[in-house]
C-alpha cells in the first residue's frame, strides 16, 4: 500500500479512508462471548463482520483465514492476532486456514531464498499453533509449495486489471512482476476456504492490510463467490513508541529473546511517567502515553484491572518501576510456558498443515527453541 498511509494512528481517519464500518456495541452484544481485545478496542473496524455473525447464528460456517509472512522469528505483538484467531476459532467452532506467504517476503526482497523462507515458515507456524489452534480445524500452508494456490491465482487473474492493481498498492512500472502478481497470489489465499471447501472467509488483518481486502472482494464479486468479510485491528505500539520492526529490535519483544534481552528492552521503554519520583506522587502520570501501560493492558490485566491500574497511575499511587517489573515478570512467564507448547506441537507439526511436511526444518526450529527455553529454565 502506499507508504503515506503505512501505521497512522488515526483510527477514524482510517475508517473514511477505507470506507470501513466501526465496531458497534451492538454487533458485539451478538457473539457468544466477548474477547478482550475487542472491550479494549484493539479490534475497531470491520468488512461484513455483522453479516457473518447472523449467518452465523442461522447455522452457516465460516472460516477464519489469516496469515503470516515468514521472514524473521516473530514478536509478542504477532502472538496477540493470533492469539485472538485461536480464540475465535474456540468461540465459533470453524477452521482456520494460515497461509505462510514465503513468496510475498521473496518477491519485497525481505528474504534471500524461499529455502529461507521456509524456515520461518515452520518456526512462525509452530509457533501460532502453541497457542491452542484445534488440529482437527487447524490448516496451514506454505504458499509456494501449495500448488492449489498457484492454480486459483492464476484462475483470478483474468478478474483483475493491471491499472486497478497499480492503483491499489501504488505500485510503479520500477516494481518488479512478482509484486503485481502477489496481489492476485494473496487473493487465492483469502478466497481459498471458498472456492475449495465452500466457507466465507472472515479475515483478521491489521487495517493496513485493507487494500488486499478490497481487492479480494472486487475478484469475489466479479467470480460470483462470497465476498470475504474482514475485522481490522490497530497498532500495539513498540516499546520506544515506534512501530514494531525487525530492523530495529529495540522496538518489540521477539521470542527468541532471552529474559536478560527482555528485562533490558522493558527498562528502557517508553512510559508516561514525570521526570522524578517525587513529580509522579505528585502529578502522577499519564498512561495514555505509556507503553508499558499499552502493553500491561494487552497482555497482562483485564479491562477492569486496566481501569483501575490506569487510575492509580493518574494519581501518583504507583510507579513506573512497578509497571516495568510487573510487564516483565508476567512476559517471562508467558514465553517460557510458550516455548514448552511449541516444543509440544511440533511432536505432531503434520497435523497441522495441508501438505507434506519438512522435518529436517521442523527439527531445525525445535533444537532452536530448545535452547531458548534453557536461558528461561536458569534465570
Amino acid at each position: 500500500m502506499p507508504d503515506a498511509l503505512q501505521k497512522i494512528a488515526d483510527y477514524d481517519r482510517l475508517i473514511k479512508i477505507f470506507g470501513v464500518t466501526p465496531i458497534s456495541k451492538e454487533l458485539l452484544s451478538r457473539l457468544p462471548s466477548v474477547h478482550k481485545l475487542f472491550e479494549i478496542g484493539y479490534f475497531f473496524a470491520h468488512r461484513d463482520f455483522d453479516k457473518v455473525v447472523e449467518e452465523w447464528r442461522r447455522g452457516s460456517e465460516f472460516a477464519i483465514l489469516t496469515g503470516r509472512g515468514p521472514s524473521n522469528v516473530m514478536h509478542l505483538g504477532h502472538l496477540l492476532i493470533f492469539d485472538f484467531v485461536a480464540w475465535m476459532q474456540r468461540t465459533f467452532n470453524v477452521p482456520a486456514f494460515l497461509p505462510l506467504s514465503d513468496d510475498e517476503k521473496y518477491v519485497f526482497l525481505k528474504i534471500r531464498s524461499l529455502r529461507e523462507g521456509r524456515y520461518y515458515a515452520y518456526d512462525n507456524a509452530l509457533d501460532i499453533a502453541a497457542l491452542g489452534l484445534d488440529e482437527r480445524k487447524t490448516f496451514f500452508f506454505i504458499s509456494s509449495k501449495t500448488r492449489e494456490i498457484y492454480e486459483i491465482a492464476v484462475e483470478l487473474s483474468t478478474e483483475v486489471t493491471l491499472s486497478e492493481v497499480k492503483a491499489v498498492f501504488g505500485f510503479s512500472d520500477s516494481d518488479n512482476p512478482g509484486k503485481y502478481f502477489y496481489s492476485v497470489v494473496q487473493s487465492a489465499h483469502i478466497l481459498f476456504p471458498t472456492i475449495r471447501k465452500g466457507y466465507r472467509s472472515l479475515v483478521p488483518i491489521a487495517i493496513d492490510q485493507d487494500p488486499y481486502i478490497r481487492l479480494s472482494r472486487d475478484i469475489a464479486e466479479r467470480a460470483k463467490l462470497p465476498k470475504p468479510a474482514a475485522l481490522h485491528s490497530k497498532y500495539l505500539p513498540g516499546l520506544t513508541g515506534e512501530p514494531m520492526s525487525a530492523s530495529k529490535p529495540e522496538t518489540a519483544i521477539f521470542l527468541s529473546d532471552t529474559p536478560k534481552v527482555i528485562k533490558s528492552k522493558i527498562w528502557k521503554a517508553l512510559t508516561g511517567g514525570q521526570p522524578t519520583l517525587k513529580e509522579q506522587k505528585e502529578k502522577g502520570g499519564n498512561p495514555d502515553k505509556c507503553v508499558v501501560f499499552k502493553w500491561l493492558e494487552a497482555f497482562v490485566l483485564s479491562p477492569k484491572e486496566a481501569e483501575e491500574w490506569k487510575g492509580k497511575c493518574r494519581r501518583g499511587e504507583i510507579m513506573c518501576g512497578e509497571c516495568k517489573r510487573k510487564l516483565y515478570g508476567e512476559v517471562v512467564k508467558k514465553l517460557k510456558m510458550h516455548h514448552k507448547k511449541k516444543l509440544e506441537v511440533a511432536k505432531k507439526a503434520d497435523k497441522f498443515f495441508l501438505h507434506d511436511v519438512d522435518w529436517g526444518e521442523v527439527d531445525k526450529v525445535v533444537e532452536k527453541t530448545e535452547e531458548i527455553l534453557k536461558e528461561f529454565t536458569s534465570s
